[in-house]
């Protein structure tokens, strides 16, 4: 270790501080799942409240087809949501956001299309965040929209 240069130093550091990945069970796996697919059926039937017609399209496998998790319809607004539930952080990637604009790009009849981030924060309510560009996107917990505030935007 005397001998080592001041690269071969560092990356013994960054190895000393990457984690092993973790290896999740299948009941945690079962458990994600089911609280992505909970966090679906909460958001349809809030825009449901709201006026919207709103469906959750349950897609299993990752799919190339532009489907988004929800979308939304109210006279002449569209909305495709990606959903998330996670503690403090999500992370959109731009695939996901590529699929939302391909989707409302099949849908040029409403003239109003959003393709909107959905977050469901662990014991804390919904972020959201409108995409403008086709990127990668990160919401933390308090940042972003309401709810409300998203409908203010939307319908105009």
């Amino acid at each position: 270790m005397l001998n080592m240069s001041l690269r071969d130093l560092a990356k013994e550091d960054k190895k000393k501080s990457l984690r092993p990945p973790r290896t999740l069970t299948r009941l945690e796996v079962k458990r994600l799942k089911k609280r992505g697919y909970d966090a679906e059926r909460e958001l349809v039937q809030m825009f449901r409240m709201a006026g919207f017609e709103a469906l959750r399209i349950p897609v299993s496998a990752p799919s190339n087809e532009p489907f988004p998790d929800v979308f939304a319809i109210k006279d002449d607004c569209i909305i495709a949501l990606e959903v998330k539930s996670q503690e403090r952080y999500t992370y959109f990637k731009r695939k996901q956001i590529n699929k939302l604009f391909s989707f409302l790009e099949v849908h040029k009849y409403y003239p109003r299309r959003y393709a909107v981030l959905a977050s469901k924060f662990k014991y804390k309510d919904w972020t959201f965040l409108i995409a403008d560009k086709k990127r990668d996107y990160s919401i933390r917990a308090g940042e972003g929209l309401t709810f409300k505030r998203l409908l203010e935007i939307v319908q105009g």
